[in-house]
């Protein structure tokens, strides 16, 4: 992912990022490719969120660019950062955002000590205001991706009901955040 050009980026998302949650991020420092940064946030009424900064320049070819985010239980944010790396080395390498609400399932679990093998984009808890990514004329430029770290069980279940219906059998969204979950 290093040696890939890099499209030019709207500063809404930069902007978008660094100011979501009106909380003060805080800049991990590994970076993905050599490119994409990777901030944390702690919303006061939230889980812990690892967002990119710099996948929104990763050349696509269809649909608006996105920055992705994945919400962990503090202590798991190299688990983010695993699901973080497959899927940017995937919009780099397929130049394709991630399809949304379609689990990515893997034949075996990705993250050492865990069931969790597959990875499904989606909205977030908070809706737009963290979704939508706008420019100061109050235009959609593109997304915020959720990145949710499933077994193979809960990407079956996905498949079927879909993402509200897999929260509706968990019982809440909270209830698929720890990667250790049996």
């Amino acid at each position: 992912m290093t040696d890939l050009p890099l499209a030019a980026s709207h500063d809404a998302f930069p902007n978008h990022v660094f100011d979501a949650f009106g909380v003060p991020p805080a800049l991990l420092d590994e970076r993905i490719g050599g490119s994409v940064m990777v901030v944390a946030k702690q919303p006061t009424d939230g889980p812990l969120t690892l967002l990119t900064a710099g996948v929104s320049r990763l050349t696509v070819g269809a649909g608006p660019p996105v920055e992705l985010a994945v919400e962990v239980p503090e202590g798991q944010e190299g688990a983010a950062l695993v699901a973080l790396r497959i899927v940017c080395d995937d919009i780099a390498v397929n130049r394709r955002t991630p399809p949304f609400e379609t689990p990515w399932r893997n034949g075996d679990a990705f993250l050492t000590g865990t069931q969790i093998s597959a990875i499904m984009a989606t909205g977030s808890r908070w809706g737009a205001a963290l979704d939508d990514v706008v420019d100061p004329a109050g235009n959609v430029v593109g997304h915020v991706r959720t990145l949710r770290l499933l077994t193979d069980a809960e990407a079956e279940t996905a498949s079927r009901v879909g993402w509200s219906g897999l929260v509706a059998e968990a019982g809440s969204i909270d209830a698929l955040l720890d990667v250790t979950r049996p």
